[in-house]
């Protein structure tokens, strides 16, 4: 029979192994990450996920040794995944009041994006609108599924007729057809829209501001690990843009 100092023994070093093995398979796992993103707008995201948002991810994560992966999905999917925790984190997320109910943020944004009510060259009224609130009551508004247009818009849109479709030429075809009144487009995405549609930019008017967005990763309050990569993103956006990346980014 074996002594019992050395059997305990023998349990001891198996555990010590076990853990071991845990703790460097744990320590693999968080070398890198997969976040959902939105297929649907360019230049910040693209049909393969990829623009200036993936790009200030990517080297944000890779200045703290984390790999990005990326999964590319509709944005509705995108805030659903993220929601239940299917995905650590999604982005480009609007942070407002309704968002933070749902997701958990860092302190440093992505960007900054503003957006604008667009209006047919037809609608000759537009230019008289000077804020959200000249708009008349019943006015057609195409939205985006699921986006976040700010919180001065969310205390105004029972006034309005929200038309909802998954993609920005969808919005814009539609205003230019006379099938909504008006639009809200982030002004870089209706550029770049616009451009690759083959159409200018006075093919539409532009009207008020409607908000502009802090744009951020949002982490999943569901997902065990979304303190530590929502923590792990905030260091390494502080260290692009100490180094300069950051703004090279943005320029680009």
């Amino acid at each position: 029979m074996l002594p019992i100092r050395y059997v305990l023994s023998c349990i001891f070093l198996v555990l010590l192994t076990v853990l071991a093995a845990t703790s460097h398979a744990e320590g693999s796992r968080l070398s890198s990450v997969v976040l959902a993103v939105e297929d649907s707008w360019p230049p910040y995201a693209n049909s393969a996920g990829q623009g200036i948002s993936t790009q200030i991810v990517q080297q944000a994560f890779a200045a703290v040794g984390i790999k990005l992966m990326v999964k590319v999905s509709p944005y509705a999917r995108v805030l659903d995944q993220v929601e239940k925790g299917i995905f650590v984190g999604g982005y480009n997320v609007t942070r407002q009041g309704s968002t933070e109910k749902k997701f958990l943020f860092g302190q440093q944004a992505l960007l900054q994006a503003s957006a604008s009510f667009y209006f047919s060259n037809d609608n000759k009224a537009a230019q008289r609108y000077q804020n959200i609130a000249d708009i008349p009551a019943g006015t057609s508004v195409g939205v985006i599924i699921d986006y976040e247009y700010g919180d001065l818009f969310e205390q105004h849109k029972n006034r309005f007729k929200e038309v909802k479709v998954s993609s920005q030429e969808q919005v814009i075809n539609m205003l230019r057809l006379g099938r909504i009144d008006s639009a809200i487009l982030f002004d870089a995405v209706a550029k770049h829209t616009l451009k690759a549609m083959s159409l200018t930019e006075s093919s539409i008017r532009k009207g008020p501001l409607n908000h502009v967005s802090d744009i951020y990763v949002a982490f999943s309050r569901a997902h065990k690990h979304g303190h530590y990569f929502s923590d792990k993103l905030d260091q390494g956006l502080v260290l692009i843009k100490k180094s300069g990346q950051y703004d090279d980014l943005l320029q680009d």
